[in-house]
């Protein structure tokens, strides 16, 4: 049977609405303001030189964001940016007072930054293209926060080889596909199958015989990110068998990396960094214990399926 709702129940409701909504949506104001934290962070790393050509460029990665938040993420973004100005304080005054560009007004030259962005953008809310959909829970663009993606990553390095006390070295590379997680925008795990290979001189010879190694393994990636940069560790089993001895030997990897991390390009976050690694082979496959060392470029390209 129905119950006609009592006056003052829906009275209350109405009330509470907004609240409520704005209350839901604190993972929408977070994404925006990690957004713009990143974009300005990228521009500054630009160096950034007239207000009115940064504030330009900060203002077209940002609209988009702002775009798929919610009113109510907009809304708190923008008090929150306000608020983180205004206890910043004037850079300019605080340069004048001390007279040198120390953290306190590179600080507030920041928070400026960011709210002037922010707010450029925001005055332009009424361009967002009809198709997209204004989301309550918006996870954020210059992240992947609480989202799957497919991360093709390949890189060339420098590798040394030590076994039965002697060392030789060459130059490899090695390409992997990590599917990974996003947990809260500064973590992500990532885990999939990697191949490389290496050409290293082969120790007591001349310099005109090498061997070629092959390296199949499954590495397991944790990420964390700082605005523009990211790090990560990794450890993974692996394998290495010979063009001469296909027969597999079997070991362990301990690996670290850092990087720079471009602003998203469609649904891509390009990255670019160093990687370094350790790699332990037991004995087997006709080899003796084996260790690798290496070091060199790498480049990912996490995207968002």
């Amino acid at each position: 049977m129905f119950w006609p709702q009592a006056p003052w129940v829906a009275a209350v409701s109405l009330l509470l609405l907004p609240k409520l909504s704005h209350a839901e949506d604190t993972e929408g104001v977070r994404s925006l303001l990690d957004d713009v934290a990143r974009v300005v962070r990228a521009e500054e790393v630009d160096d950034w030189f007239t207000d009115k050509e940064a504030l330009k460029t900060i203002e077209e990665h940002v609209l988009p964001s702002v775009c798929h938040a919610s009113v109510e993420a907009r809304q708190g973004a923008l008090a929150s940016l306000q608020q983180s100005a205004a206890r910043a304080g004037d850079a300019k005054a605080l340069f004048e007072q001390g007279g040198v560009m120390d953290d306190e007004v590179d600080a507030a030259l920041t928070a400026n930054r960011r709210l002037r962005g922010y707010e450029q953008a925001l005055a332009r809310q009424n361009e967002c293209p009809f198709w997209i959909r204004p989301k309550v829970g918006f996870h954020g663009l210059q992240s992947d926060r609480k989202r799957l993606t497919l991360s093709v990553e390949s890189g060339g390095n420098v590798q040394f080889r030590y076994t039965q006390q002697h060392l030789t070295f060459g130059a490899g590379g090695s390409g992997r596909v990590l599917a990974g997680w996003g947990f809260d925008g500064k973590y992500t795990l990532l885990f999939g199958p990697e191949f490389g290979g290496s050409a290293l001189l082969r120790p007591n010879t001349n310099a005109s015989e090498f061997v070629i190694n092959y390296f199949p393994a499954v590495p397991v990636v944790l990420r964390s990110r700082a605005l523009t940069w990211h790090y990560e560790v990794e450890a993974a089993p692996v394998a290495l068998f010979e063009a001469d001895n296909t027969r597999l030997s079997w070991g362990a990897r301990l690996g670290g990396a850092f990087a720079f991390t471009a602003l998203r390009r469609r649904n891509v976050l390009p990255w670019a960094g160093l990687a370094v690694s350790y790699e332990y082979y037991f004995e087997g496959g006709g080899r003796e214990p084996t260790h690798f060392f290496r070091g060199g470029l790498r480049i990912g390209l996490p995207w968002e399926p």
